[in-house]
């Protein structure tokens, strides 16, 4: 920490500083040079002297930390050496597309893929159906589309670095292992992150779908900055990700905020999803039927019979977002957010989230908000890429100091 410290403030704790290579001071090396990456990372060219003064090191340290960047290929230089002696009108960038993440976003019927740059920039997208044969065609397609994305990108395939992938199960925290992978044939029980990370030849990581959509709200989308907060989904199936106390709540299996499974009214068989079952794609049109509506409307159709003043639909939807109240009423006891975000196919529509917010509203004892998902269908997506995207950072340039 007194050498974090020896190195803010006024220009006299800087030339002190200088007179020890940054090298030597091992405890700020890997803070510095993160911040450094991150003054860097919004595109503009900079010299020395501006960048030491927004981190707060002497030139001299600086020069130091560039010049590692330089022989890594991490940072491009412009201009030219000149001017009296000691001075340079070189300027620095950082080389974004030096080191490239993919990201994808694996569903029960597609996946979405991206690869993406060090600011995040995305440089290549696209979409397929989900193969349903099991793990081994399930890594072979994703190896197959990351070859794609990178013709696409016009990159080599050497500059990916970091992988991430959502999945629709409980991801274990450490072993990787998939459960509650129902809607995934072949997955329950398996681990992946071996598999594929000999298909994309790069550092892999696993992680639940709703978890990354929570990441990517809490990244770029309508959580930002929040601390505690929750994302439920709700569309064919149900899950949900959880925030507290700026740490993604996991649990001993990586089930944690699995809503689905909440048994708010009765306690039913092994395996049987008890909220997904009311609250679920299927759950809303059987209960649409039950009330005398038409056998054929999707769920598309029950929300615009209920905006039409369909009394079956109305009562469907009521009935649905009562559970769902239920259910958010339930984490804000237990957990204290005070954010929940809403997204997926039924989650994400404002109508549904009005019948919600007035009936937790009507209930809960203080203010709650309840706010729609800004990132929609890609949120699973930007959130395996901003995942990958931080673990890299980490890896080549450190931690951030504010960690």
């Amino acid at each position: 920490m007194e050498d974090w410290q020896s190195n803010q403030g006024d220009s006299s704790h800087s030339r002190s500083a200088g007179t020890t290579p940054l090298s030597a001071r091992k405890n700020s090396l890997a803070g510095y040079l993160r911040l450094l990456a991150e003054t860097m990372m919004a595109g503009e060219s900079l010299q020395r002297p501006a960048l030491a003064q927004r981190i707060g090191l002497s030139r001299l340290a600086v020069s130091e930390l560039l010049a590692g960047l330089e022989v890594r290929g991490l940072v491009q230089v412009e201009g030219r050496l000149g001017g009296a002696p000691g001075r340079s009108q070189l300027s620095y960038a950082l080389k974004a597309d030096a080191a490239l993440v993919v990201g994808f976003d694996v569903g029960g019927t597609k996946i979405a893929g991206a690869i993406a740059d060090l600011r995040g920039q995305l440089l290549a997208e696209t979409t397929e159906p989900t193969v349903q044969s099991g793990a081994a065609d399930l890594i072979a397609q994703l190896g197959r589309m990351t070859d794609a994305l990178c013709r696409q990108a016009g990159v080599p395939r050497f500059r990916l670095r970091t992988g991430a992938i959502g999945i629709p199960a409980a991801v274990h925290p450490i072993t990787a292992d998939l459960s509650l992978a129902g809607n995934l044939p072949g997955l329950e029980g398996g681990n992946l992150r071996s598999g594929l990370r000999d298909a994309l030849g790069v550092n892999i990581l696993i992680d639940n779908d709703v978890n990354l959509a929570l990441l990517a709200e809490l990244d770029r989308g309508t959580g930002q900055r929040a601390e505690n907060a929750a994302f439920i989904a709700l569309g064919t199936g149900i899950g949900g990700a959880l925030m507290i106390n700026g740490r993604m709540l996991r649990g001993a299996h990586g089930g944690a905020g699995e809503l689905g499974y909440m048994p708010l009214w009765q306690i039913d068989g092994p395996g049987i999803a008890s909220l997904e079952e009311r609250v679920g794609e299927a759950g809303i049109r059987r209960d649409y039927v039950g009330r005398g509506g038409n056998v054929a409307h999707t769920v598309r159709d029950i929300f615009a019979a209920a905006e039409d003043g369909n009394a079956a639909a109305q009562g469907a939807l009521d009935a649905a977002a009562r559970h769902t109240a239920r259910a958010a009423l339930a984490l804000l006891a237990l957990l204290d957010p005070d954010l929940l975000i809403f997204g997926g196919s039924i989650g994400a529509r404002p109508e549904f989230i009005e019948r919600v917010e007035r009936l937790v509203s009507q209930t809960w004892l203080r203010p709650i908000q309840i706010v729609r998902s800004r990132s929609g269908g890609r949120a699973g997506l930007l959130g395996a890429l901003e995942l990958a995207r931080s673990n890299l950072l980490d890896e080549l340039f450190g931690a951030h100091p504010a960690r």
